[in-house]
């Protein structure tokens, strides 16, 4: 057996495990990206490799040659002197070889080659997806082994390993031959007329390089698209959609427009434009795919009638506005920026005989207390505008639309989004399960199934896309900018933190002792914590998509994201009121039987009186969390290390099997906020 370094273990040999259990999803290949490789597969395995006198110097001279991308071009499809264009131009014949043959004639670079091959499948697991996906053809590997014996003499397995992943002429020349190759394909596909798109080094092909496009099907094409967009020239088509329509037209509209004014059964020319051209935009805005006009040739072929990528839709901007209101709940109410503030302009200014020396701060004051507006930067034009204070009442009753947070009615006789709850914890406990299982896996990086966690993430996507919607768009961006105002034009303005916190301190210190003049502690850097990373874990899953997520780096930082945030839900769990204090006090939580924000989706009652709403019985006292399992979810208390990690143990907080002996677990349950949550791992 051949380690990762190339040495050799006697009587070694290998566990093999079945790719069904363990890969998860699986990307696919971009089907065009998959025909280039085909086509450089067949040239790597001409037999055009002369044998006989001068046949080593022959070799040496093509391995030596760069392989450029292939044009997007009819004829002239290699760039002049290239390896591509040299195998390209030479025509086979029975006395010459291969590259593999040449290999095997040769026992030491066979048996390199061999190694090699032991190699690559040693460290598959951790290659990315585009090195798999050159280095599974054996003729790419051929070519390589070639390359570092003849043009640089190595003759050793851990230089050969070396060259092959960290050398500019090894497998990062064929992944970006692919990448490229198949961008051009697809830019030209589309017709949209690229500067010097075929040109090596222009820097529409550097801009391609340098945005480490994914082979993988749902990624290429977009991410190639989005490229080119910032280097397209005029052509026909502009000229004609110019003369059909004068607005402007969204980059994800123009290649589907300029196909169908491409394969036009009229033509389609200055005369006629200004009537077809509104039909086509028409029919581009309402479709979200382009056909080819290929029919297919397998009339056994069925098609699977599923949501996918082309017919789910998905709100992007939806979600991101569900990220930043999230941000504004947890810092504006949970923490009680807004309540710091009017508590500061109530005593402060008015008992305590605090003197306003700056005319800035004395204006924003009068604004925001007197005639109840502030100045706040509108995002959307770049300008100042005078905007009006938000209400409590308004707040939270799109915090309860959105994350069914609170007891507010939804605007409009809505509906509270009662599933955001169930989906989110959903979503921590199948991340924790990944970590666990990660920890404990040899190859966490392709023995550890992803699947779960990216199914919570769509399900969550999809949620927040259809109820982040309406009017909570519009007041989201107002809340964010009054919170942006108070922290950084009042709490944070250096004459309130100087009275305030004279031995100095940021605008945390500033609403800390704010809540202390109210009797309430405010753990400022800990709900600071979790209002950053759940706006960083709810944007990330606004941005998500299958293939971003095959990818190690943005996968990685997204599971770590969720493992801070579960580090920071325990830690104010921690802090919460007990169980008993809840028992003993006889809070409407015992008296109502169910919590009305967010435990509202999970029957979180804490007394007797409690009643199952969706995760198992509570009888005998205990609440909703510990009694029942998660449906469809196993039973974390018998998956190995899962109590021992902070916020996911088992028993749930505040659930029977305790040992306080009210049905609550040693630790407690956490208490009510001031908006109605009685539940502070939902958030």
């Amino acid at each position: 057996m051949t380690t990762l370094d190339g040495f050799t273990i006697p009587h070694g040999f290998r566990i093999r495990r079945a790719d069904a259990t363990i890969s998860g999803i699986a990307p696919t290949v971009d089907e065009l990206a998959a025909k280039r490789l085909v086509e450089l597969d067949a040239l790597l395995r001409k037999r055009v490799v002369p044998v006989g006198e001068g046949a080593d110097d022959t070799l040496l001279e093509w391995l030596k040659l760069p392989l450029t991308p292939r044009r997007a071009t009819v004829d002239d499809n290699w760039d002049d002197d290239t390896l591509a264009a040299r195998l390209h131009s030479e025509r086979e014949a029975g006395a010459e070889a291969t590259f593999r043959e040449v290999i095997d004639r040769d026992p030491a670079l066979a048996k390199m080659r061999y190694r090699f091959d032991e190699s690559v499948e040693d460290r598959w697991s951790s290659l990315d997806f585009n090195t798999r996906s050159v280095l599974a053809l054996s003729s790419v590997r051929d070519l390589i082994v070639l390359r570092a014996a003849r043009t640089l003499g190595i003759t050793q397995q851990p230089a050969l390993v070396n060259f092959a992943f960290a050398n500019a002429r090894g497998a990062k020349e064929l992944v970006t031959y692919a990448v490229i190759s198949a961008a051009r394909d697809h830019i030209k596909a589309r017709g949209l007329n690229v500067r010097d798109l075929n040109t090596l080094g222009s820097a529409s092909v550097t801009a391609l390089q340098s945005a480490n496009l994914s082979l993988s099907e749902d990624a290429l094409a977009p991410g190639a698209i989005k490229v080119a967009t910032g280097f397209i020239e005029e052509s026909k088509y502009d000229k004609l959609i110019k003369l059909g329509t004068d607005k402007p037209i969204p980059v994800d509209l123009r290649p589907r427009l300029v196909q169908y004014i491409r394969e036009s059964t009229v033509e389609v020319t200055e005369e006629n434009a200004p009537f077809l051209v509104p039909l086509y935009l028409a029919r581009a805005a309402t479709t979200t795919t382009t056909s080819s006009g290929v029919a297919g040739d397998d009339p056994f072929a069925v098609s699977f009638f599923v949501d996918d990528a082309d017919t789910l839709q998905v709100s992007t901007a939806a979600v991101k506005w569900a990220a930043q209101l999230f941000y504004v709940m947890v810092l504006g109410d949970e923490l009680g920026v807004f309540d710091a503030v009017r508590f500061f302009t109530h005593r402060y200014l008015f008992r305590d005989g605090f003197a306003v020396e700056d005319p800035k701060l004395r204006r924003d004051l009068e604004n925001y207390v007197f005639s109840e507006q502030f100045p706040g930067l509108d995002r959307e034009t770049g300008e100042t505008r005078t905007m009006r204070c938000t209400r409590d009442g308004e707040r939270r009753s799109f915090y309860r639309q959105v994350f069914n947070h609170g007891s507010e009615p939804v605007p409009g006789d809505g509906i509270p989004n009662s599933d955001f709850a169930r989906l989110w914890k959903i979503l921590m406990l199948e991340s924790a399960r990944y970590l666990e299982r990660a920890q404990s896996s040899p190859h966490p990086d392709n023995y550890v199934s992803r699947q779960n966690v990216m199914q919570a993430v769509e399900d969550l996507q999809y949620n927040l896309s259809v109820t982040c919607v309406g009017m909570s768009t519009v007041m989201t961006p107002l809340m964010y900018a009054e919170l942006d105002f108070v922290v950084e034009r009042i709490l944070g303005h250096p004459e309130v933190r100087k009275h305030l916190v004279p031995s100095g301190g940021s605008w945390w210190k500033v609403v800390e002792k704010l809540q202390a003049g109210q009797g309430r502690r405010a753990r400022a850097s800990v709900l600071f914590n979790k209002a950053r990373l759940g706006y960083t874990l709810i944007r990330a899953i606004a941005e998500y998509t299958p293939s971003r997520f095959e990818q190690d780096d943005p996968f990685a930082a997204f599971i770590s994201n969720v493992d801070a945030f579960i580090t920071t839900q325990s830690i104010l769990q921690e802090e919460a009121t007990g169980a008993g204090d809840h028992d003993t006090e006889g809070s409407s939580y015992d008296d109502e039987g169910y919590d009305s924000g967010y435990g509202s989706g999970y029957g979180s009652g804490y007394g007797s009186n409690g009643h199952d709403s969706g995760y198992g019985s509570q009888e005998n006292g205990q609440n909703g969390y510990g009694s029942g399992a998660l449906p469809g979810m196993p039973d974390l208390s018998k998956l190995p290390g899962m109590p021992s990690i902070p916020g996911v143990s088992a028993p749930w907080p505040g659930s029977g099997g305790g040992s306080n002996g009210t049905g609550g677990s040693g630790m407690g349950a956490p208490s009510p906020t001031p908006g109605g949550s009685g539940d502070e791992w939902d958030f």
